[in-house]
């Protein structure tokens, strides 16, 4: 049985006000769109802003070329609403942080305008939703190289940090859409759904605990990620989730591994709508029935988990494509994408990568298992949000030879471990800290991974300047 959807009516009709809450990316995206709709006259509104980490100085000097009614900083009040007013959320902003006011208030976002937009236009786009705790971006992008290998007019947008808005001028020259969809983008819709346009393919890579500050438990953050799956049309899962997902759509896609060796592989045994990744003379193959098969030989995405990835990403596309067939060649000429597992340099015989999008624990076990037979000096720490380290234990024991521990949660961290066998640990006062003495103890052989297992923000903005100190510390050590 499918999901009930809500009505197609336009959100934007029903209001009087909308009170932007956050001035990134996102919020500064929402602004522009809306300021649009005004100026063509399509909507009456007004508009207001909330950043309570920019001072109203800041946020007019951002804004100044727009006509904003109000402008708020400092802690939320229900003062800054009136009866008629949406909360515009951003994608960073907890979506604990406005849910106080969610019973008197309803919760719109860039995907929900979005989605609304190409519903009330008749367009013609094909949209595919993206998200999991980990490997969104990865799975966003290999995609998006993926559909313009195939001919397609396709971009990647939403939470890897451009927001579909942004896509709304050249909507006539697109085909496809990819979005990466967080949980605090999902977090408003989780009862129903996103309303307005459907979501041609969903697709749900994983579920691991994370962002307990920001959601209210674990069940809370999985019903979030469910909210993908009942806006869809199609949906594709990893095989791991399916006992939990409840039995309401109607056109599932499994992904999953066999860890057997399928050297004698019988492909009528394989349902249509499952895409499995399994060895064949110790090769991977990623294969479904007759129809598909291909090898992950020449990928230079690393891991195990970026295997499921790329098979998730072939099943979304095959839901739109089943007529390409040159799948060897997208593998072969993807790059993959930065601050995961990211080769920087190589200084006699010491490995340097950059795993800065390892934001919670689950992250960092997936790269410690990529380089199970090497000696690893481990760059972790930041704000764990909460989130327990207890995974990290057993691979620490097996081939970590030394921890080097940075930010706010670092003695709490040093803590959980110290008294592992054989394991050194460190705390230190910066990043460059960590990575300098790592390379002095170092020898050639060795690998030094930055792969945190915890949210950036005590110290760096995002994931992204983390990873890009740490490029630029490494690129500046001498040989």
């Amino acid at each position: 049985m499918g999901i009930k959807k809500t009505s197609k009516s336009s959100t934007l009709k029903e209001i009087e006000h909308i009170l932007v809450v956050g001035l990134g990316k996102s919020g500064l995206s929402c602004v522009n769109y809306l300021t649009k709709q005004i100026e063509f006259k399509k909507y009456i509104f007004e508009i207001s802003v909330y950043d309570k980490n920019k001072t109203l100085r800041e946020q007019k000097n951002l804004l100044k070329n727009h006509d904003i009614k109000d402008f708020f900083t400092g802690d939320i009040k229900f003062e800054f609403l009136d009866k008629k007013t949406h909360i515009f959320l951003s994608p960073g902003i907890s979506p604990a942080e406005v849910n106080k006011f969610n019973q008197k208030f309803s919760v719109i976002n860039d995907i929900s305008l979005f989605l609304e937009h190409l519903s009330n236009n008749l367009n013609n786009l094909k949209v595919i939703g993206i998200t999991g705790t980990n490997g969104k971006t990865t799975t966003c992008l290999f995609l998006e190289h993926l559909l313009i290998k195939a001919g397609h007019k396709a971009k990647a947008s939403g939470n890897l940090g451009n927001s579909p808005l942004n896509l709304i001028d050249e909507l006539e020259n697109l085909e496809v859409v990819v979005i990466e969809i967080s949980s605090f983008q999902l977090n408003p819709f989780k009862k129903n759904g996103f309303p307005g346009k459907e979501i041609d393919v969903g697709v749900f890579l994983n579920f691991t605990e994370d962002h307990l500050d920001m959601h209210l438990s674990m069940d809370d953050y999985f019903q979030s990620k469910l909210a993908l799956l009942k806006s869809s049309k199609r949906q594709v899962i990893n095989s791991c989730l399916q006992k939990k997902i409840p039995e309401m759509f109607n056109d599932i896609t499994f992904i999953h591994r066999d860890e057997k060796n399928t050297e004698n592989w019988v492909s009528e045994e394989i349902s249509k709508k499952e895409y499995i990744i399994c060895s064949i003379k110790n090769s991977k193959f990623i294969i479904n029935n007759k129809d598909f098969e291909v090898s992950l030989k020449e990928s230079k995405l690393l891991g195990g988990h970026n295997e499921l990835n790329i098979a998730a990403a072939f099943a979304a596309f095959r839901c739109l494509d089943t007529s390409f067939s040159n799948y060897q060649d997208v593998i072969k000429s993807f790059n993959g994408a930065p601050h995961r597992i990211e080769l920087i340099r190589e200084i006699n015989g010491i490995k340097f990568y950059n795993d800065s999008k390892a934001t919670n624990a689950a992250s960092t076990v997936a790269a410690l298992q990529f380089f199970k037979d090497k000696n690893i000096f481990l760059i972790a720490g930041g704000d764990s949000k909460r989130l327990s380290m207890e995974p990290l234990k057993k691979y620490l024991n097996k081939n970590v030879h030394h921890l080097f521990l940075i930010g706010k949660d670092a003695l709490v961290i040093k803590k959980l471990f110290e008294n592992l066998n054989n394991l050194k640990i460190s705390i230190c006062e910066d990043l460059a800290v960590a990575l300098n003495e790592a390379f002095d103890q170092a020898n050639t052989g060795d690998i030094i991974l930055l792969s945190p297992s915890c949210s950036s923000h005590d110290m760096y903005r995002n994931y992204i300047e983390r990873g890009e100190h740490f490029n630029q510390i490494v690129r500046s050590l001498k040989n």
